[in-house]
């Protein structure tokens, strides 16, 4: 059942970023109105492209905070949450991303002369594929998994009471029954004849 739950745990990391990724494409090219760009200096001016990086990355952080905690939060004291396993499958995907990203900028000679900033802002620009995108999803894994630990330490032991009062002390035992009253070890003298 443990095996299970770190599997559970490592491929809805792997989903969670593909999905955001591909949600974060999706904004991208969604974008706002062509009056807003106008006023602010254009689609590609640099505040823009923060804005609309940090704006997509908000929008992960929350859809990463609520899928990790779905797939994180214990039904039981005794399973915890296996967050590790969680950042370990969104690792592996954003790596796979990143490969993928690097081969699809490779193959097209016209993303060489992209600036600096959307290759690194655009949530469509490989390689990266936006470099905030990350931050949102593994900031929202880990909060989901802090919250999902206050959880599983705030559920009721699965201990049975049976243990527990097998371990607990009589009640009618006070506290100086429990001090030793043998003396040091000492050599009686010895004894003359």
């Amino acid at each position: 059942m443990k095996a299970a739950r770190r599997s559970i745990a490592f491929f809805s990391g792997v989903l969670l970023y593909c999905f955001g990724a591909g949600a974060a494409m999706k904004y991208a090219n969604t974008g706002l109105p062509r009056q807003v760009y106008a006023s602010l200096g254009g689609r590609s001016s640099l505040p823009v492209m923060i804005g609309e990086a940090v704006a997509i990355a908000l929008l992960l952080f929350v859809i990463a905070a609520v899928w990790a905690y779905l797939t994180l939060r214990p039904q039981r004291r005794r399973h915890r949450p296996y967050i590790a396993w969680l950042m370990s499958g969104i690792g592996l995907a954003w790596a796979g991303w990143l490969i993928f990203g690097a081969f699809s900028f490779a193959l097209k000679p016209r993303a060489y002369s992209a600036p600096l900033q959307n290759i690194l802002l655009s949530s469509s620009a490989a390689p990266l594929f936006g470099a905030l995108n990350i931050f949102g999803v593994l900031g929202g894994a880990w909060v989901a998994g802090s919250l999902a630990k206050r959880r599983q330490m705030s559920l009721p032991s699965t201990r049975s009471s049976r243990r527990d009062r097998d371990q607990e002390p009589p009640a009618d035992v006070d506290a100086d029954s429990t001090v030793s009253t043998i003396g040091p070890h000492t050599v009686a003298p010895p004894q003359g004849h």
